[in-house]
């Protein structure tokens, strides 16, 4: 293999036209420079089309393709993949972005033995940002039963992703951590360095899915598909990760039952804010960028 071997970068689109030049500008700024990107516009209707066929005219490392009507970010990050010429491939989000050093530190960090390998990420709220996941870690299926260990996006190889058939387009929510664990099931462990190099965008622009009753939807179809690798206390992570996704208030018992279960600071965070105006107040006012 090359010590540059070629990395397709796949995104869907719809609708985000100015959160998406953002997206495609951190690509083109990436440090390594053996990449390609495929970007499928799912039905956009707000100039995006005319904006990717002018970026695919003028350069020949773009690939747009399009689909008249929707049919979902999963359906058509999995037609981008289908069409990548790399050997390892890797997603971006049209409202997130990659700092530069993105690529190059994952293909630094990769070895065959994982199954894939990912980074620590920034959150950006809009005022401040706060580092997630950022401990380098060997990520095992009991620890990916419990928590979306491996992040939002991952680099791996095209054969692989192939191998294990894609995103599951079945799942409203949770693709990604269900397509994560599956990589896992059939490669071994995977590895997380801890140089952030993705950053995700929670900054009011954009809807993340925590809150959404897809979200809590994803979270059961995950639960179903994989409780008979769970043990206990993936179960018990799968009951915290289910209420936090509801936004519901966290019980004293609750907590209780969570010790010894792993991520517990974590834990205690949205026991304080989910009981507590003030504590989720402040927490609002430290990250969160007033409306205009």
């Amino acid at each position: 293999m090359s010590d540059s071997p070629l990395v397709s970068v796949y995104m869907p689109t719809k609708n985000r036209l100015d959160l998406l030049k953002r997206a495609v500008n951190s690509v083109f700024n990436q440090t390594y420079s053996n990449v390609e990107l495929h970007i499928v516009d799912d039905g956009s209707t707000d100039g995006t089309n005319e904006y990717l066929q002018q970026l695919a005219e003028s350069n020949q490392h773009v690939f747009i393709y399009r689909n008249e009507k929707s049919i979902g970010a999963c359906a058509s990050r999995n037609i981008a993949i289908k069409n990548a010429n790399g050997i390892f491939i890797t997603g971006l989000d049209d409202d997130d972005e990659f700092l530069p050093q993105r690529i190059s530190s994952l293909i630094l960090a990769y070895d065959d033995k994982y199954a894939f390998v990912c980074s620590s990420m920034w959150w950006d709220y809009g005022k401040h940002k706060r580092l997630i996941d950022s401990k380098e870690s060997i990520i095992t299926l009991e620890e990916q039963l419990s928590y979306n260990e491996a992040t939002t996006q991952v680099l791996v190889k095209k054969d692989r992703f192939i191998a294990v058939d894609g995103f599951d387009v079945s799942f409203v929510a949770c693709q990604d951590y269900d397509l994560w664990t599956r990589l896992i099931l059939q490669y071994g462990h995977a590895y997380r360095i801890s140089e952030p190099s993705y950053v995700v965008n929670d900054t009011g622009s954009s809807v993340r899915m925590i809150g959404n009753p897809k979200s809590v939807q994803g979270y059961m179809q995950y639960f179903e598909k994989f409780k008979q690798h769970m043990t206990d206390k993936n179960i018990k992570n799968q009951e915290f990760m289910k209420l936090r996704r509801e936004r519901k208030k966290m019980s004293v018992l609750m907590l209780l039952k969570q010790f010894g279960t792993g991520h517990f600071q974590a834990k205690l965070r949205y026991f304080l804010s989910s009981n507590f105006s003030f504590v989720r107040n402040t927490h609002h006012w430290f990250y969160k960028k007033k409306p205009k």
